[in-house]
């Protein structure tokens, strides 16, 4: 059974790798056995460090890798990272679509550039990303997209109704693709993560305290805690798996 979640020989391209989650995915894949190209959700400085730091920890592993700055949204920029990613790596097998644009403001206050801002990059990044992708997977009939969802795509949160929207959309557009490929061989499941240290959407010290004692393990997820189901979702082991959404939440979405 272990040899069922090895990813030897096969090319990722996880985009939102300048993320904590989307980083921990990265490795986690380069350590399961995997080539890995990392990207950006937007083309901020600090997001390009992070990505180079994230492709410096797969270098160390030994893995064929490449950091890419991209804007998600950006048609042109997606096309451009998948095909530098089969230029390099040699195929595209696994992308994880790890794209986050925290946002949150109450929405008389919200102008529709910011709304369309946050679901251009959270939304319109994974329609963009899966399609070409998926392109190239239906070449060899092999391939495995995983989307990054929040909790916040099945609850509710004041002030964050564009990122519930963009996460929402997302939960159901992996449905949607997945029965659309199902013949092709390419598998579509999401990950519906739960508050996670380093992401958004949290709230400053103030925030991560409530939340803290809102749920049952009174801590919030560690990202490490999120990558192992992207290991699973990308192997052998998922092999009849798809259109689901696998929850690591903490029992959030249990509680009253």
């Amino acid at each position: 059974m272990a040899g069922d979640f090895s990813l030897d020989g096969k090319a990722a391209l996880v985009i939102g790798a300048s993320n904590p989650i989307g980083r921990a995915v990265a490795v986690a894949l380069a350590e399961a056995g995997a080539d890995v190209g990392v990207a950006t959700t937007t083309t901020a400085n600090e997001e390009t460090v992070r990505a180079n730091s994230c492709a410096n920890e797969i270098w160390a592993l030994d893995r064929k890798h490449f950091t890419h700055i991209i804007h998600a949204g950006d048609e042109a920029d997606v096309e451009a990272v998948v095909h530098r990613t089969v230029s390099e790596l040699g195929r595209i097998d696994i992308l994880v679509n790890a794209q986050d644009l925290p946002f949150a403001k109450p929405v008389l206050e919200t102008d529709y550039f910011e709304w369309h801002a946050v679901l251009n990059a959270n939304l319109g990044g994974v329609f963009l990303a899966s399609k070409y992708a998926a392109r190239e997977m239906i070449k060899h009939k092999w391939g495995r997209i995983i989307n990054v969802a929040s909790v916040l795509g099945e609850r509710g949160l004041v002030n964050g109704a564009a990122y519930c929207a963009a996460d929402a959309g997302v939960i159901n557009l992996t449905r949607a693709l997945a029965l659309e490929w199902a013949r092709d061989g390419i598998k579509v499941n999401a990950i519906g993560a739960g508050w996670t240290e380093g992401m958004g959407m949290i709230g400053g010290d103030e925030g991560k305290q409530q939340l803290e004692r809102y749920l049952p393990y009174k801590r919030l997820a560690k990202p490490e805690e999120i990558a192992g189901a992207a290991v699973y979702l990308a192997s052998d082991a998922a092999d009849y798996l798809t259109g689901q959404v696998v929850w690591i939440e903490g029992g959030a979405l249990s509680h009253v």
